[in-house]
């Protein structure tokens, strides 16, 4: 039982690490092709959606030292659920965490 959860500890323990360290690694490409797809059938140009989460990762890169550990561990999670993540999702979580 004791090792079940320091195996527990360490797992949930290492993501709030990573997330603390620095901008967290996303695939564009899968974020991009999940944007171009709509259950609507109203998507967006991927090269669009690229541009955007290129920029947002910049933005992130530049600030990332601005937000609680806290802050960006809870929106880094968040910009993963219901689909691959963003960096526009997360940044703009970030941003409002601040007002």
């Amino acid at each position: 039982m004791l090792a079940f959860g320091v195996v527990l500890l360490s797992l949930s323990a290492s993501p709030v690490t990573l997330v603390a360290d620095g901008v967290p690694r996303f695939d564009i490409a899968a974020s991009c092709e999940a944007a171009g797809k709509s259950s609507t059938g109203i998507g967006r140009p991927v090269a669009a959606c690229r541009d955007d989460e290129e920029k947002a990762r910049g933005a992130l890169e530049m600030r990332w030292s601005e937000f609680p550990v806290q802050a960006r561990t809870t929106c880094t999670e968040g910009a993963s659920l219901g689909g691959p993540p963003s960096y526009v999702q997360l940044i703009t979580c970030l941003e409002m965490t601040k007002q």
